[in-house]
């Protein structure tokens, strides 16, 4: 999801200052995209530099903050956006990918302690989602269908990164130590 995306999206419901619009996108993603004002502000300025929103007329003794509208241009963009699939799935932009990449050459048992470690992360993050779809389960929240949908999808991502995890073990044992197993990791 384009972060420009989302936030004419959430000002298409109407003017927004930059901690709403923050506020609501991490409502929209369930709390599972982590992102900060800084990107939410740098978003608006070049989506208002490309006439896609604008600065909403403050009224006397209105807030300081500054308020931003969308643009018919920012419509235009975002019905485009919300017809179009995306084109290609996912990024695979992580660096534990690179880590290991690093690693699988020079020090294979090191590659090996690092898949490990990624698994435990990945086993912690899976107990984390499972006991937030408990939660919800549990709740009447409001766009509670949206959250669990990506309590779904972020649940079945650990599963297959795990089952991936488990591979790239199988694959890595079965070269056994490898070369300059004994240098220690960079």
């Amino acid at each position: 999801m384009s972060v420009k995306h989302g936030i004419l999206g959430i000002l298409a419901d109407g003017p927004r200052h930059g901690y709403e619009l923050k506020t609501q996108f991490d409502g929209l993603t369930g709390g599972l995209w982590d992102l900060n004002v800084g990107q939410i502000y740098s978003t608006l300025e070049r989506m208002r530099k490309d006439g896609l929103v604008a600065l909403e007329e403050s009224g006397e003794g209105a807030d300081e903050r500054k308020t931003y509208r969308v643009t018919d241009a920012g419509r235009e963009e975002l019905d485009g956006w919300l017809q179009a699939p995306p084109l290609r799935p996912r990024p695979l932009r992580d660096e534990f990918f690179v880590q290991l990449g690093l690693l699988i050459d020079r020090n294979r048992p090191a590659a090996l302690a690092l898949i490990n470690g990624v698994r435990r992360v990945h086993h912690l993050r899976l107990a984390s989602l499972t006991r937030q779809k408990v939660l919800l389960a549990r709740s009447q929240e409001r766009g509670r269908i949206h959250r669990e949908l990506l309590l779904d999808a972020a649940l079945l991502h650990v599963e297959a990164d795990l089952t991936w995890l488990d591979r790239c073990e199988e694959r890595l044992g079965a070269l056994g130590g490898g070369p300059q197993a004994e240098r220690p990791p960079p």
